[in-house]
């Protein structure tokens, strides 16, 4: 998979989540609690940050030490959101979509930690197609 389909693909998922949080909090939060729909929208609202800061950096350089500050970010986003409803699935304090929605960022977080680990090109034939010929 290339970075610029990974930024995509997480842009638009997360564009989808954060406007469905965000303009819906009510059904988000849905069996969560009367009061939750403030930090759905929140939370919403983040989703939308890191999905126009994906669409944006889907063609910059990335892996390795290129644009670490939006994989790193990334990374992080997933592992807490993850975490986070994992622990609150387990727990009973999330219905049944809480496990879709720790799925969705434990891959979110498994591509951006390969993004992480990779060097920014894969080989020097890939390097040079992506880069054309001079």
């Amino acid at each position: 998979m290339s970075p610029r389909i990974l930024m995509s693909v997480s842009a638009v998922a997360l564009l989808m989540l954060g406007l469905t949080a965000l303009f819906f909090p009510d059904l988000a939060a849905d069996g969560i609690g009367s009061g939750a729909s403030v930090p759905v929208q929140l939370f919403g609202g983040g989703l939308l940050g890191f999905a126009a800061l994906n669409w944006i950096g889907r063609s910059a350089i990335l892996g390795g030490i290129y644009g670490r500050p939006i994989v790193v970010g990334n990374f992080g986003l997933g592992v807490s959101t993850a975490g986070t409803s994992i622990s609150a699935s387990l727990d009973g304090r999330l219905p049944e979509w809480g496990w879709v929605l720790a799925a969705v960022f434990t891959i979110h977080a498994l591509g951006f930690f390969w993004l992480m680990r990779r060097p920014p090109w894969e080989s020097s034939a890939s390097a040079e197609s992506d880069r054309g010929s001079v």
